[in-house]
């Protein structure tokens, strides 16, 4: 049973600062770039729970904490757990690390559903909460 998933990506020029280093900021958009094929990868992308289902996930909460500088051209991989599956909200975690082992920055998401016409929340889609599920790694 999987309990995390796998995203692998390089540091792009585009990525980098005047420092030369990953500006801070783009650690959240690698957390949200692994989210996407996260949810492509347990057969619910986005497009799909929009047309299907018709929700759409936004943002409410993020957060990142910084270990290690990352350099253009260096390899990451970010990983994602389901930290906290809620009636209307999901909690993901983020582990980039720029080689195995070496802890570039941690980080969270709190996705909530919402209804994509009256912009309300809405419940998880049961079939994504199903997909989900063997994924849920508690917080301790």
């Amino acid at each position: 049973m999987p309990d995390r998933f796998r995203y692998r990506l390089p540091v792009r020029y585009a990525d980098t600062d005047a420092q030369g280093h990953v500006f801070f900021a783009n650690y959240l958009v690698y957390c949200d770039e692994a989210l996407t094929y996260f949810f492509e990868h347990i057969g619910h992308p986005y497009t799909q729970l929009e047309a299907e289902h018709g929700v759409q996930l936004v943002y409410a909460s993020s957060g990142c904490d910084y270990h290690e500088r990352t350099l253009f051209g260096d390899p990451l991989q970010v990983t994602v757990k389901v930290a906290r599956l809620g009636r209307t909200s999901l909690t993901t975690r983020y582990r980039v690390e720029r080689q195995p082992g070496v802890l570039a920055a941690t980080g969270r998401l709190v996705s909530v559903c919402l209804d994509k016409q009256t912009r309300l929340p809405r419940p998880l889609p049961e079939p994504l909460r199903a997909a989900l599920a063997p994924y849920v790694t508690p917080e301790p």
